[in-house]
């Protein structure tokens, strides 16, 4: 049987790939790793912290003001979704004994964060098709808050 015959989400399981946006979150949370690993140039300047027994990535508050004067809400908008905060949220919101992970290879890394991620749904909504599912959207850090994270 070709592909042709299958729908996305049945080509990308058949193929045993990742969605695009998963891949695309995947690839954020490597590049933050070693970036606060210093396996790579910190382009992004993440800080990473230990809070408890946990590492996250931490960073300023977004302000509402500088100078006395009020920022736009579309300005603190691209702040927040500018790559560091984005990649910042989504390490955030792996398991502790990922973020954890630290002086090993990007190799293990990867297979620690894909063990999870294949308990994690990938079922993005295309052209109005999506499998029936409570998350808000297909990222990472909305479907975790709807799967049992083993």
């Amino acid at each position: 049987m070709g592909l042709d015959q299958l729908d996305y989400h049945q080509r990308l399981k058949k193929l045993n790939l990742y969605s695009l946006e998963r891949r695309r979150e995947r690839y954020l949370i490597i590049n933050a790793w070693q970036q606060i690993e210093g396996l790579t140039e910190n382009v992004l300047g993440l800080k990473a912290r230990r809070l408890g027994r946990s590492r996250r990535i931490v960073s300023a508050k977004i302000p509402i003001g500088i100078n006395g004067k009020r920022i736009k809400e579309r300005d603190r908008t691209l702040i927040h979704n500018s790559t560091a905060r984005k990649s910042e949220r989504l390490f955030n919101v792996l398991p502790q004994s990922i973020r954890n992970i630290t002086k090993t290879t990007t190799e293990t890394f990867k297979r620690h964060l894909d063990k999870w991620l294949s308990s994690i749904p990938d079922t993005p909504k295309i052209d109005g098709y999506g499998a029936n599912v409570a998350a808000e959207t297909n990222s990472i850090f909305h479907q975790t808050r709807y799967c049992i994270i083993r």
